[in-house]
């Protein structure tokens, strides 16, 4: 399954590093591979800009672990952030700055792109 995780907002090019650093620390996640997705140049741009981050989960149980990790991520975020999660035609958008409950990230991702 090969999921892509981008986030929306003002500075979510850093934050999207510190969740691609968060990701990679995760023991859960060790089989998971990361890979940062470059956004496309545009006109005075000195390099090129994370987008989203794309994941390949190998083997299919691993999709609970990362949405755990998200959830965690998410809740401990200082900064107002929108997770957007999709896979295939499904996609998940959760506001953190409205999170009450970090499980309740790992449970909608979940449901929405895996259908439990």
């Amino acid at each position: 399954m090969i999921v892509r995780v981008g986030l929306i907002g003002d500075g979510a090019g850093d934050e999207l590093r510190r969740l691609e650093q968060w990701l990679r620390q995760d023991r859960d996640l060790a089989r998971v591979t990361i890979t940062a997705q470059a956004a496309p140049a545009e006109d005075g741009d000195m390099g090129p800009v994370a987008e989203a981050l794309q994941l390949l989960l190998e083997p299919q149980g691993v999709l609970t672990a990362v949405a755990a990790s998200l959830g965690t991520w998410a809740g401990v975020r200082r900064r107002p952030v929108r997770i957007r999660v999709r896979s295939g035609e499904k996609e998940v958008e959760i506001d953190a700055s409205r999170l009450q409950d970090p499980d309740e990230v790992a449970v909608r991702i979940v449901r929405e792109l895996d259908g439990r």
